[in-house]
């Protein structure tokens, strides 16, 4: 490129984002740079069809003294962008653009067609103007500058100059070519934008697939693990010489926790940017064994630490009404923040206080100080710091954030030498003692179940053979598949009193068999109970509309799985007796 056309396209891109330097906000950026576009468009515009104007014209002087006033104030819009005026700008490049069309409609008379630049004026006013007030402003102008000049042509109020056909033809095409021109030029960033959105949408996708496909891969070893971890638990419960393979064992569940609670983070993550909001389900529940259970299970992280959890609850009701696995989620990632920041040999504070129509939940712990300008960052993704006893994704507190605000709530941080707060406020709802689930025990929920016949379709032969023993503790009969097809087989032989069938499988998956199986009459009553790695939300609705009775995703908490067989094994019963 030569040194002429440079520096023509230094200028041109100065004269076209002059006042954006100080704007952080794109979406006024990319008005101030759209305004400068066009009035600069306007300008060479001006610049061009004038002379010939001006050559065809039989009055010259009536066109040339308000084409160049027309010019000089169409200008002064970039410098009035330039001194940050930037709602002035705005409206002077689009009142003057009215005044000019109305004048030299009515000069030239309506064969030259400058209606039809009102028409794009109204077009570009949800461009420029982000205000609706603003808006309905100019989009008054504009419909009054168009009854004006009909009025006038229609009562001929204003004798137009008396123009030639071969003039008028000519005058035509260039205010046509004229507006096609801008019409280009405005549409152009927004075709670009289109495009690129496009791409983005299928970037987007390609990078939801692949979320789907590495958590659920590293879902189905980890449920491997979390089986393994179960039943050694269990072992530990029933038999005291294994005592001292329970700090083991607990690290262990505890290791687990925490990365299934980081694929929950990448999920929610994904979910988030795919635009996908999760419902929000309330149930009522026990205060007090709810956040408890919680702070239980983080007791076994600040052990390798020394750091205890106080738990405190005031002023609260015995039952709450609320989303408990957001909540669930929430104080969980507060507390596992906490912990990770917390000095050793220190104190982490869970405080659940209620405020009349409010409550707060609040994790305090002795740690770093938070500087002013990393609080501004931290409910940000991917904000984090690492030391030697320090990893994460830095997506805890983003998911949280989401999270609490999804429920109607908000959460703040305060940070200094007496230690670290993080405080989410939340609507109180207080909830009924008399609906509350009833929940058993640990030990009475591995009891008996009598001799259930489960079917199990799993492919993978490592989480078929923890889970099959797991079952065979409880009392169930167990007949393990490797595939949909082999368990229509299996269900043909024997019709079993229940089915835990895994999604993904070879010959048939899990929703072809499902299909198949309601569609028999003799099989569509079997309770169907879906596991599988694939935690995202539309995949469970999807399932549960397909008839399946229930969803259990990996790692599989097998009380979890326990009280669902119980659950539909009951509502099966009560079906057939009835």
């Amino acid at each position: 490129m030569g040194l002429f056309p440079r520096r023509l396209k230094n200028i041109f891109s100065f004269l076209q984002n002059a006042g954006t330097e100080d704007v952080t906000d794109e979406d006024e950026k990319r008005r101030i740079i759209l305004v400068n576009t066009i009035s600069m468009a306007i300008c060479a515009l001006l610049i061009l069809i004038t002379p010939v104007f001006y050559a065809l014209s039989d009055k010259p002087d009536i066109i040339i003294y308000p084409v160049i006033l027309d010019f000089i104030i169409t200008f002064s819009v970039i410098l009035l962008n330039l001194k940050k005026k930037y709602l002035a700008a705005s409206f002077t490049v689009y009142v003057i653009q009215c005044a000019s069309i109305m004048y030299f409609g009515i000069l030239l008379s309506n064969v030259v067609a400058l209606e039809a630049m009102i028409i794009f004026l109204i077009t570009i006013i949800y461009l420029i103007f982000k205000e609706e007030r603003y808006r309905r402003i100019c989009l008054a102008i504009a419909i009054g500058t168009l009854a004006m000049m009909e009025t006038s042509y229609y009562f001929n109020l204003f004798p137009p100059i008396p123009l030639s056909y071969n003039t008028t033809f000519i005058m035509h095409a260039l205010v046509i070519s004229g507006i096609l021109v801008l019409i280009i030029i405005v549409s152009k960033p927004y075709i670009k934008s289109n495009d690129t959105n496009k791409a983005l949408k299928l970037a987007n996708h390609f990078k939801k697939v692949f979320v789907h496909q590495v958590t659920h891969e590293i879902r189905t070893p980890l449920n491997a693990i979390y089986g393994v971890a179960q039943l050694l638990k269990r072992q530990i419960m029933l038999n005291d010489q294994f005592r001292s393979l329970e700090t083991l064992v607990d690290q262990q569940l505890d290791a687990i926790n925490n990365t299934r609670s980081i694929i929950n983070n990448v999920l929610d993550m994904a979910q988030i940017e795919s635009g996908v909001i999760s419902k929000s389900e309330k149930e009522h529940f026990l205060l007090k064994p709810f956040f408890y259970k919680i702070a239980e299970v983080n007791k076994v992280m600040g052990r390798t630490r020394n750091i205890r959890i106080k738990l405190s609850i005031e002023k609260m009701p015995d039952v709450l009404y609320d989303d408990i696995l957001n909540l669930h989620q929430v104080s969980t990632n507060l507390l596992a923040n906490a912990l990770k920041y917390a000095d050793r040999n220190s104190v982490v504070e869970l405080r659940i206080t209620g405020m009349g129509s409010k409550w707060s939940l609040q994790v305090i712990n002795q740690g770093p100080v938070i500087t002013p300008e990393k609080q501004e960052l931290i409910f940000n993704p991917f904000v984090t710091d690492k030391s030697k006893y320090i990893e994460g994704t830095g997506l805890g507190l983003y998911i949280v954030s989401g999270k609490v605000k999804s429920m109607g709530g908000d959460i703040s941080l305060s940070s200094d030498a007496a230690g670290t707060v993080f405080t989410v406020s939340l609507p109180l709802m207080e909830g009924n003692m008399e609906l509350i689930k009833e929940e058993k025990d640990e030990e009475e929920m591995w009891d008996d179940l009598g001799h259930i016949n489960v079917v199990l379709a799993e492919d993978n032969e490592l989480s078929a053979q923890l889970l099959s023993r797991m079952l065979t503790q409880i009392g169930c009969n167990t007949t393990w598949v490797k595939n949909g097809l082999e368990l229509i087989q299996q269900v043909g032989k024997h019709i079993p009193d229940i089915i835990i069938m895994d999604y993904h499988m070879e010959v048939m998956d899990g929703e072809q068999t499902l299909y198949h199986l309601k569609q028999v009459p003799a099989y569509k009553n079997i309770p169907v109970i879906i596991s599988t790695g694939d935690a995202y939300a539309e995949t469970r609705d999807a399932f549960l509309k397909a008839g399946a009775d229930a969803f259990i995703e990996k790692p599989i908490n097998y009380s979890s799985l326990i009280k669902v067989l119980k659950m539909h094994l009951h509502h099966n019963s009560q079906e057939l007796l009835e």
